[in-house]
């Protein structure tokens, strides 16, 4: 009924002539007060009269332009309408439409809800149209080989439509958001772009407008990515001298150096999307950051790991992120025998004198030089490469010699590449069944720095899980056989004595899960998870006595108590039955001793007698009596105490010649026995990094002088604030962290600052990530807006919690191993097949002479790698886990209370630069974090920040367009900001 009213008021003024104005007026009388005219498809029936000939009624447009500005009808439903227009021939028409059009596109909007999910899809369909038009048209010219003068002007008039399209964010935004509600139409709107294409390369037709094919592409092609977002990253190029590489390094070097390289690589790749860095500036960062860290580490056992990393771990690091460069599908390159981008890189490190003349007289040689010449056997550099860099530093090398006067003490350095054979010899006499063989090669391990050096080397190598399980293995069959003698006895003994000591060193320095297996069969495994003292993994002694056997204890007590005892008789006794009984000898001695039933001189002798059988017995004891001293008062520290110093006493020359190799192993578990003692009861001036009397914020204030000095960040500062971490928790320290951040005065400072702060959360990225964003930045914002909470303070605030949050997403979702990142352990296992191996080099471009038969490890993951749709080591969790789940809810729910004013505010700013690096530091990487913003947050930023920070980039990315929610939700936020910057311009249509 409706509807012929409104035709018939259509003729009429038609026929009258009726002005714009007076169309308004009557067009109200018909329609009831308040209801749009979309719902009398008002906009379809002013159409229909308009082209209902063979040229368009321009009265007739005029009305139905009239009614969209007075918002009688929705931009929504004349566009719909005119895409359904399919009498292409009639090109006065089409020509008409494509001018209106034009005159209307520029304020196309959404006033009320209802329109909003008509307007994405109506979008769309315009674009077809015109792709159509413009198909046509081509097909026409290619066909006759001209176009009249009607059809000429009607394509310039499509390519000026487009051009408008194109120069409108919001159209964009709208079609990517009616793309993913009609994915059809993608493959329909790329079938044109292809159509359209063909033809203009068929008939070498020459738009008028140069830029029309691109803008089509970019319509065909629409993807939020080049939607306009603000950006908030400084450019790289600007950023001379990065601090971020080499902090990060230290601190993933320090926790987790058993972790294979695709470990290291995925956390290199992370941070290098961060910052925007090329290959060139990443591989310089990561060269740069070895020698900054070796330049102030000691000669000592603890920093041979960062040399043995330099030397072993890094040109495989290096190896996997060139081969991860290479997009799948791509022609792949010439094979080469260098890395170009490794080339660039150390051109630009060639240039820093300061750093290489100081490695250079640290190491007694020329660095360079000697580096490189190892890379060139894994076709990393060539020897013109080595020659080159080499004479550019011959010069300075030999004139610090000259300084030097020979005086120089030789460097771990050098040490540390020859480590590699003794390694690889130790790993082979391992493989044998000659114990006389082991005995000799294992005994002379502990020798001075050798074992620490051995160490370094397999765990960079990722040939650790291999040492281990096989020193395992050789103390599993050098276990004692009940009634052998003589000479294989004496050999088996110090076998299963020298390998329990080495084991026992590594679980302390690396911890028991580098050690324990699933299965846990082997006696070492079972006496390490039952009996070990490990630092924060502490024992209950009652537990461990529960598992002694009365009998054996009750016969090793009458054995030990005798002076005639000193040697080992044969018995029904094991070794490994001892070692898991001594427990219940020394509770109870320690009773005895306590009731005084037993004498100082009684204790000692039976002390005495269980140190002279083998060294692991004294080990073992150690281990038990540090558990027991956990569980007592400070009072009765004293005979426990006493007892471990007496372990520690120095062996006569008799006695150290009655055994084999006694010396070596004597050391060994000196060593062993003082670091459990230090850490249940540190002597009291000992200088530790985890013992001291300073109050906590003044070791961290010196910590961090020590830090701001060097510029970056040392090892032994890493260790400290670990074990600040470790003291004072994660809020404390990240409170201490961002006061530090806060405090500098200048930009570069501060972003130098940011970047060690960021590093050193690493220590424990989920812990401290959650500190940050539930304790501390809420915290700081409300407290101190207006002081130091203010540009640019907020924005490098924001960016580092935007990076933490990324940082943990992703290590959340690399694999569930690296979850207990804290533990020093190696979850990935090596390949040690060495056809496997063999194959591995030849992807990756080994080509090395001689590479053994262990190589490294997660070399094997680059194969499937490379043959993935991504060259990506982590993929994005689907959904969140906690904590982060939980911490970033409550971030954003303090976000909307900011938020809830109506006044411009530095919070309300903060929230825009957190949302706004968010999305452009994550991507789609941070998908499931965005799925937590509340619904309303970004209408209520919009609101309150009147500025044109926000812009269509920033909202299309915020929501998941696959779902109907989030494209509900995208539309929403879109039209407000539309409506308001149509306000804000005072377009008046």
């Amino acid at each position: 009924m409706k509807d012929n009213k409104i035709l018939q008021l259509i003729n009429v003024a038609w026929r009258e002539r009726w002005t714009d104005s007076q169309w308004g007026i009557n067009i109200k009388k018909v329609l009831p007060r308040g209801v749009s005219g979309d719902v009398y498809n008002l906009a379809e029936c002013l159409l229909q009269q308009a082209v209902i000939g063979s040229t368009a009624n321009s009265l007739v447009l005029n009305y139905l332009k009239h009614s969209l500005c007075a918002h009688l009808v929705s931009h929504a439903a004349v566009l719909r309408c005119i895409a359904k227009y399919d009498k292409l021939n009639r090109v006065y028409c089409v020509t008409a439409l494509l001018e209106f059009l034009v005159s209307i596109i520029d304020g196309i909007t959404c006033r009320i809800k209802s329109e909003e999910a008509l307007l994405p899809g109506a979008v769309v369909q315009l674009v077809m149209w015109v792709m159509q038009i413009f198909a046509r048209t081509l097909q026409q010219y290619e066909m006759r080989g001209e176009l009249s003068a009607e059809l000429s002007y009607m394509l310039d008039q499509s390519c000026l439509l487009i051009e408008h399209l194109t120069q409108q964010q919001f159209v964009l935004a709208m079609l990517n958001v009616g793309c993913h509600e009609e994915p059809e139409s993608l493959d329909r709107l790329h079938d044109l772009y292809a159509s359209i294409k063909a033809s203009l390369t068929n008939s070498n037709f020459t738009l008028s407008a140069a830029t029309a094919e691109q803008q089509l592409k970019q319509l065909a092609y629409i993807d939020a990515k080049h939607l306009d977002l603000q950006m908030l990253s400084p450019n790289p190029c600007l950023e001379k001298i990065s601090c971020c590489v080499q902090p990060l390094l230290a601190v993933e070097v320090l926790l987790n150096p058993c972790k294979d390289t695709s470990y290291y690589v995925a956390e290199l790749q992370m941070l290098q999307r961060l910052k925007g860095y090329t290959n060139t500036r990443l591989f310089y960062e990561i060269i740069r950051a070895g020698f900054l860290t070796l330049s102030n580490v000691a000669d000592t056992s603890p920093d041979t790991m960062w040399g043995a990393f330099m030397f072993f771990k890094m040109p495989h690091i290096i190896k996997q992120l060139h081969a991860l460069q290479r997009v799948p599908g791509e022609q792949q390159l010439a094979a080469t025998d260098y890395i170009p981008e490794l080339v660039e890189a150390l051109e630009l490190l060639i240039e820093d004198n300061l750093l290489l003349d100081f490695m250079d007289t640290k190491c007694s040689c020329n660095i360079i030089e000697f580096l490189l010449n190892d890379w060139t056997k894994q076709q990393l550099v060539n020897e013109v490469h080595v020659k080159k860099f080499a004479s550019q530093r011959e010069a300075a090398s030999l004139l610090l010699k000259k300084c030097d006067n020979g005086q120089q003490k030789p460097s771990n350095i050098n040490f540390i590449k020859r480590a590699e054979v003794p390694l690889s010899g130790v790993l082979k006499t391992l493989c044998t069944n000659k114990m006389q063989d082991m005995v000799n090669v294992l005994c002379h391990v502990p020798v001075g720095h050798s074992f620490e050096l051995i160490l370094s080397v397999a765990t960079v190598e990722g040939r650790l899980k291999t040492f281990v399980s096989r020193l395992i293995q050789c103390n599993e069959n050098s276990k004692q056989v009940p009634g052998e003698l003589g000479k294989q006895c004496i050999t088996r003994s110090t076998l299963f004595d020298v390998s329990f000591l080495m084991l026992t060193s590594i679980v302390q320095t690396y911890g028991s899960d580098v050690v324990l297996s699933e299965r846990c069969d082997s006696f070492f495994e079972k006496w390490v998870r039952t009996c070990m003292m490990e630092r924060n993994k502490l024992k209950n002694p009652r537990q461990i006595l529960a598992l002694c056997e009365d009998s054996i204890v009750d016969e090793l007590l009458l054995s030990l108590s005798k002076p005639e005892a000193a040697q080992l008789k044969p018995s029904n006794l094991t070794w490994q039955d001892i070692c898991l009984n001594l427990p219940g000898v020394l509770h109870h001695v320690l009773i005895a001793w306590e009731q005084e039933t037993l004498s100082s001189a009684d204790v000692k002798s039976i002390l005495d007698n269980m140190k002279r059988r083998l060294f692991s017995f004294s080990v073992c004891a150690t281990s038990y009596l540090c558990a027991y001293m956990y569980s007592v008062r400070e009072t009765e520290l004293l005979k426990p105490l006493n007892m471990i110093q007496q372990f520690l006493a120095p062996l006569t020359t008799e006695e150290l010649s009655s055994q084999e190799n006694s010396k070596e192993r004597l050391a060994l578990s000196y060593q062993i026995i003082r670091k459990m003692q230090h850490d249940v009861h540190p002597a009291p001036n000992t200088k530790s990094r985890l013992i001291s009397h300073t109050p906590l914020i003044e070791q961290f204030r010196e910590c961090w002088r020590i830090v701001s000095e060097a510029g970056h960040l040392p090892v032994r500062a890493a260790q400290t604030l670990e074990s600040l971490l470790l003291a004072g928790g994660a809020s404390w320290l990240v409170t201490q962290l961002v006061e530090q951040l806060l405090s500098c005065k200048y930009m570069r400072d501060m972003a130098k600052c940011m970047d060690i702060v960021f590093a050193v959360m690493h220590l424990d990225i989920e812990r401290t990530t959650e500190a940050l964003l539930q304790y501390v930045v809420a915290p700081l914002v409300l407290r101190r807006q207006g002081e130091d909470i203010n540009e640019p303070q907020s924005l490098v605030l924001a960016r580092l919690s935007v990076y933490c949050i990324i940082s943990c997403l992703e290590t959340r979702s690399s694999n569930s191993a690296a979850l207990q990142k804290r533990s020093r352990s190696h979850d990935d296992d090596e390949m040690t097949g060495v056809a496997n191996a063999a194959k591995v080099r030849k992807v990756i471009g080994d080509g090395s002479d001689n590479s053994n038969d262990f190589a490294d490890g997660d070399a094997a993951n680059v194969v499937a790698l490379l043959s993935a749709p991504s060259a990506e080591l982590r993929v994005t969790p689907a959904n969140l886990k906690e904590p982060l789940q939980a911490s970033i809810k409550h971030i954003f729910r303090v976000f909307v209370q900011f938020v809830s004013g109506d006044e411009l505010s530095p919070k309300a700013v903060f929230v825009y630069q957190f949302i706004s690096l968010l999305v452009e530091c994550g991507g789609e990487r941070v998908t499931p974090v965005l799925r937590l913003l509340p619904p309303n947050l970004m209408q209520r930023l919009l609101k309150v920040l009147a500025t044109d920070d926000i812009r269509v980039g920033l909202i299309s990315r915020l929501y998941d367009l696959r779902l109907h929610a989030g494209r509900q939700a995208a539309v929403a936020d879109l039209c407000l900001w539309r409506n308001m910057q149509l306000a804000r311009n005072s377009i008046h249509l």
